[in-house]
C-alpha cells in the first residue's frame, strides 16, 4: 500500500476527489489546497497548511498545482524518496527536466506527467489492435497559427506510437521542411523498430482545416482512428464506432491508477 499525498488548486481538481477513493493500492496521507477550499476529507489524509512537509510523509506525491511543479520543490521530493505524478503545466526548462530524471534514476523513483490525450478511449483501443509486427501511419495537420504547439503535437504522437508498438526503436530518420520560413511547416519522422515494425509520422502546418489520423496495418487487418471525427473503423470487420475524447476527472484518476500499477510492477 503506497502512502500518497496530493497538491491541488482550482475547482476542476475538486471533482477528482470522489474518484481518488477508487485507486487501488493507495492510502491518502495528506492534502494541500492553495485556495484553502478542501471539499471533504480523503481517507485519513491530513490537511496541510503548507506543502513543504508533504514529501516527508508520503511515497507518492501528486502535484496538480503548477505553482509547485518547480525544480527546487520537486527535486527535494525525489530526494525524500517520492514518486511524482505531475501536472502537464510544468514550469521547468529542458535542463531541469533532465536533472529531475537523473535524480529519479539515482533514487529508484518514477515520474509521470499528466497527459489527457494518451488516456482517452482511443489510446486503449490503439494498444489492443497491435500485436507483433505492424506498420503505423500517423498524420496530423493544423493551421499555420498553431505551429507554436509543435512540441506538444510531436510528443503526443510519438508517445502514442511507442505505446502502440511496445518495443525499442532501431533507427529514426527525420525530414523538416519550411515553405519558406524559419519555423517547420512540415515534419516527417520515419521510425524502424527492432521487431520489424515501422512507423511514419507526418505533421504539417500548411492546411486550412485540422485533421488527425492514426492508421495501423497489423496481422488482423487495418484499423483507422480519426481523432477529429472521434471515430474508429476497421477492415475486414467494417464497422464505425463513435467515441467521445473529451477530458474528464475520471481520466486523471485513471492516469494516477496506471502510475500506481507501474510503480508496483
Amino acid at each position: 500500500m503506497l502512502s500518497a499525498a496530493i497538491i491541488i488548486s482550482g475547482e476542476a481538481e475538486k471533482q477528482l476527489f470522489h474518484t481518488l477513493h477508487k485507486i487501488a493500492g493507495v492510502e491518502w496521507s495528506g492534502i494541500f489546497d492553495s485556495e484553502n477550499k478542501i471539499p471533504k476529507q480523503l481517507d485519513k489524509a491530513l490537511i496541510f497548511s503548507s506543502p513543504e512537509l508533504m514529501p516527508m510523509i508520503c511515497e507518492l506525491l501528486v502535484v496538480l498545482d503548477p505553482n509547485y511543479c518547480q525544480f527546487d520543490y520537486l527535486s527535494s521530493a525525489i530526494r525524500h524518496g517520492c514518486h511524482l505524478f505531475l501536472s502537464d503545466k510544468l514550469r521547468l526548462n529542458t535542463e531541469e527536466r533532465k536533472r529531475l530524471i537523473h535524480l529519479a534514476k539515482e533514487g529508484g523513483t518514477f515520474i509521470q506527467i499528466q497527459n489527457d490525450f494518451l488516456f482517452q478511449p482511443f489510446h486503449k483501443k490503439i494498444i489492443t489492435r497491435t500485436s507483433g509486427t505492424c506498420y503505423i501511419e500517423a498524420r496530423q495537420s493544423s493551421t499555420s497559427s498553431e505551429s507554436g504547439s509543435l512540441q506538444e503535437i510531436l510528443l503526443n504522437n510519438l508517445l502514442l506510437i511507442l505505446k502502440a508498438t511496445g518495443v525499442p526503436i532501431h533507427r529514426v530518420d527525420v525530414f523538416c521542411g519550411t515553405i519558406p520560413s524559419t519555423r517547420p511547416d512540415i515534419l516527417n519522422i520515419h521510425i524502424n523498430f527492432i521487431n520489424g515494425s515501422t512507423a511514419s509520422l507526418t505533421i504539417t502546418f500548411t492546411e486550412h482545416q485540422r485533421s488527425h489520423n492514426f492508421r495501423i496495418y497489423h496481422d488482423g487487418g487495418v484499423s483507422t482512428f480519426d481523432f477529429t471525427q472521434n471515430s474508429v473503423s476497421e477492415y475486414p470487420e467494417k464497422y464505425t464506432n463513435s467515441i467521445v475524447l473529451k477530458s474528464s476527472p475520471a481520466s486523471l484518476a485513471d492516469q494516477i491508477n496506471d502510475f500506481v500499477k507501474n510503480i508496483k510492477e
